[in-house]
C-alpha cells in the first residue's frame, strides 16, 4: 500500500502540531538511558500507565542499574513488580539484566538482532528501546500505532504490510518525537474509537492468576508446604485438583520462580 506524498505529509505536520501542544509528562521521557526506558516498556505491556507510573518510580529507586537489577533476589523483583501483573515479566527484565552484564559488560545493545534474543524482548519493545534510547530513525509498531493506521489510512492488510506504511509516515530524522506523538494521539484522540481487537480472558480463576497466587504467598510467607498450598490459594481447592496444582508448581520451576525441596516450596534466590 502506497501512500501519496502529500497525503503523508499533511498527517505528519497534524500529529506533530498536535503533540507539541498535547504530550504527555512521562517520566522515563525525561531519560535516554536504554535500562530505564526498557524497564517502562515491559511494564507497559497491556498495563494502564496510571498504573505504571509509581511502580516505574519504585522500580527505578530500587533498581537504578541494570547491574543492579541483574545483582538482586527474584524476590525483591516479583515483590516490586507486584500490582502489574504478567510475573513472568519481571523475571524476563531480570534474566535479561543479567545476560547484558555477563555478555556485554553491562552495556546495553544497540542492535536489533541482539535485542531480540534477550528474554522478554519482541519486536515492538527492541525497536523502542533503539529509537527512544539510541535515537535510530526507525518506526515503532505497537497496539496504539496500528490503531492510527487502521483509522487513518482505512489499513487492512497483513504485519508486514503494516510496517510498511509505518516507515512511509516516518518523518526525516524525528522518529523519537513521531513515534512518542502517535503513541499519545491513540491512547487520548482516539482512545474512544471502536477497532475490533481481541479481549483479553477473564483474569481472576484463570490459569495466570493462580499461578500469580502462589506467588504473591511466596512473598508473604517465605516457605509453604506443598501439601497446604492449594488451601491457600483456591477456597474450594479439593484432592482432585493436586495434579492441577503440581502442573502450575511444574511451570514455575521451570520458568525459574520457585523451588521445592523436601515438599517445601520458596522462590528462587
Amino acid at each position: 500500500m502506497q501512500i501519496p506524498h502529500q497525503k503523508i505529509s499533511l498527517f505528519q505536520k497534524k500529529i506533530l502540531s498536535w503533540y507539541s501542544q498535547n504530550k504527555r509528562d512521562l517520566p522515563w521521557r525525561q531519560t535516554r538511558d536504554p535500562y530505564a526506558i526498557l524497564v517502562s516498556e515491559v511494564m507497559s505491556q497491556q498495563t494502564q500507565i496510571s498504573r505504571v507510573l509509581p511502580k516505574f518510580t519504585a522500580w527505578m529507586k530500587k533498581f537504578p542499574t541494570i547491574q543492579a537489577l541483574a545483582d538482586a533476589k527474584i524476590s525483591d523483583a516479583l515483590r516490586y513488580w507486584s500490582g502489574l501483573g504478567y510475573n513472568r515479566r519481571a523475571l524476563n527484565l531480570k534474566r535479561a539484566a543479567e545476560i547484558i552484564v555477563k555478555n556485554f559488560d553491562g552495556k546495553f545493545p544497540d542492535i536489533e538482532k541482539e535485542l531480540l534474543k534477550l528474554p522478554g524482548i519482541g519486536q515492538y519493545t527492541a525497536r523502542a528501546v533503539l529509537c527512544f534510547a539510541f535515537n535510530k530513525q526507525i518506526a515503532v509498531v505497537d497496539t496504539n500505532v496500528r490503531k492510527i493506521i487502521v483509522t487513518q489510512f482505512e489499513f487492512d492488510g497483513n504485519e508486514k504490510e503494516l510496517y510498511e506504511i509505518a516507515e512511509q509516515l516516518l518523518p526525516k530524522e524525528k522518529a523519537y518525537d513521531w513515534n512518542q506523538a502517535l503513541m499519545d494521539y491513540a491512547a487520548t484522540v482516539l482512545k474512544k474509537e471502536k477497532i475490533i481487537i481481541s479481549k483479553q480472558s477473564k483474569f481472576v480463576g484463570s490459569h495466570r492468576y493462580y499461578r500469580g497466587q502462589i506467588l504473591k504467598k511466596l512473598l508473604d510467607q517465605k516457605k509453604i508446604q506443598v501439601s497446604t498450598l492449594g488451601y491457600l490459594i483456591k477456597k474450594d481447592y479439593k484432592d482432585s485438583d493436586d495434579l492441577w496444582l503440581q502442573t502450575l508448581l511444574n511451570e514455575l520451576i521451570a520458568e525459574g520462580f520457585i523451588l521445592i525441596n523436601k515438599g517445601v516450596i520458596q522462590l528462587a534466590s
